[in-house]
């Protein structure tokens, strides 16, 4: 995730603008293991890291998909 201020935006892209922000988003451990069971995700090696990013099931299975809940607080000062 990156956080950009004073940015032009335009439909697919943005301009100028300063990036002041760079972090990880983290996965709930049990639903990060699910995904990580599914193709393409299953022949990824890298260990995944996990934490407190908030997702809901979008159905009974995980290419159903979810939905990511997450409060981001920036200080621009």
């Amino acid at each position: 995730m990156r956080v950009h201020t004073g940015v032009t935006l335009t439909d697919d892209s943005y301009t100028g603008g300063e990036a002041i922000h760079t972090g990880q988003l983290f996965f709930d451990p049990d639903i990060d293991t699910a995904i990580q069971a599914t193709s393409p995700y299953s022949e990824n090696t890298t260990r995944e890291s996990c934490g407190p990013l908030t997702l809901t099931a979008l159905g009974e299975s995980v290419p159903d998909g979810y939905k990511a809940t997450l409060t981001v607080g920036v200080s621009t000062a």
